[in-house]
């Protein structure tokens, strides 16, 4: 049998992965977070000793369901972020008049060459340092 204990013992450098495979219920997000999925890859691909094929395809199976994890985090993280940013700006109240609403396209949009020599920055500068 190709299975060698120095890859998924506790302490060995598939262990997350290997029971992200079979007993993802016992993982914490500190697991998921710490889980370096290149690096593991690599030990999958190069293990060092042969591995049996159906041990690669269920380590395979655990990068799966920690990169699905993951990405199931930063989602998470991304929809906190983006409703404490609507939250803070739904307080500002705007009173625009109704020919304001939007913006003239030439005073938002670049033109497509650009002097610098006809810019007016009137007496703005400070040319003391």
């Amino acid at each position: 049998m190709f299975y060698s204990h120095t890859f998924l013992g506790r302490k060995g450098p598939l262990a997350t992965v290997w029971i992200a495979a079979h007993l993802q219920h016992r993982l914490k997000k500190s697991h998921y977070t710490s889980t370096n999925i290149p690096s593991t890859i690599e030990h999958i691909m190069d293990p060092g000793a042969p591995v049996a094929l159906r041990l690669s395809g269920h380590l395979l199976l655990g990068i799966v369901r920690i990169y699905s994890k993951k990405v199931d985090y930063l989602v998470h993280d991304c929809s906190l972020v983006l409703t404490s940013l609507n939250k803070a700006f739904a307080s500002i109240q705007l009173n625009l008049p109704e020919d304001a609403r939007q913006a003239p396209v030439q005073s938002i949009t670049l033109p497509d060459t650009f002097d610098l020599d006809a810019v007016n920055l009137g007496d703005e500068l400070d040319h003391d340092g």
